[in-house]
């Protein structure tokens, strides 16, 4: 699995290596051709000078020599041209602009879903966690007269590794008999210390309950009072 999401990972990796590099080729072409253009305009301005004085003499003489009338029409024709460029350099800006937000989106688009797969990761670590405590507490019961453990370290000798995990993670909550419970299915062993705050802005905090299972719950805020005093370990009616 961690293999698979490792070479999602790179796979992704590239892509987005990949839409750098078309977009600064595409800024760098965009560039090349303003200045291009820039440099043309200023001809222009140059020859219109000109062309302001070959009107005004024009105008005096109601006639232009055949030299100034073929400038003219080399000056007319150069302005076309000029105007085609632009609206090229136009379209060009625009084909980068939507570029731009096509990467933008797709950047957000990836981390939002790298997010929400770290968060899917970080509940199936906590419950795996769980889990693997709440089952080392039943063993301990069992081989110790129904009694759970009044520390994680008696559990330990249940668990293969991740006690460090555990007893870092989770509080302890009842650590009486196990014939003293009305409803196990309902009630907490032990709690995650800490409730963290989810992509979608609730909080989550894990339980292992007595029965062996385990449960994420959320809240929309920090307080997990309310809850937790609905599962706690009752004594059963006869008691």
């Amino acid at each position: 699995m961690k293999n698979l999401i490792a070479g999602f990972a790179i796979a992704l990796l590239i892509v987005c290596a990949v839409l750098l590099y078309l977009q600064r080729q595409a800024q760098e072409k965009l560039r090349a051709e303003d200045e291009s253009l820039r440099q043309q305009i200023a001809q222009l301005k140059a020859d219109n000078e000109n062309l302001s004085n070959a009107a005004a003499q024009a105008k005096s003489s109601q006639s232009l020599p055949d030299e100034q009338f073929t400038e003219l029409l080399k000056l007319r024709g150069e302005v076309g041209v000029l105007r085609r460029q632009t609206n090229e350099l136009g379209k060009l800006r625009q084909e980068n602009q939507q570029l731009q937000a096509a990467q933008g989106k797709a950047e957000s688009q990836q981390s939002n879903a790298d997010a929400q797969e770290q968060q899917r990761q970080a509940i199936m670590q906590r419950v795996s966690y769980a889990k693997q405590g709440v089952l080392a507490f039943i063993m301990f019961a069992d081989d110790n007269q129904q009694q759970f453990p009044t520390n994680f370290a008696q559990a330990s000798p249940y668990l293969m590794n991740n006690m460090e995990q555990i007893e870092t993670n989770f509080d302890m909550v009842y650590q009486g008999s196990t014939t003293n419970i009305a409803n196990p299915s309902g009630a907490i062993v032990f709690k995650e210390k800490q409730a963290w705050q989810m992509l979608d802005g609730k909080w989550l905090k894990t339980y292992g309950f007595a029965d062996g299972h385990v449960e994420t719950h959320t809240e929309a805020n920090e307080n997990f009072d309310h809850w937790e005093s609905q599962h706690t370990a009752l004594p059963p009616p006869n008691q």
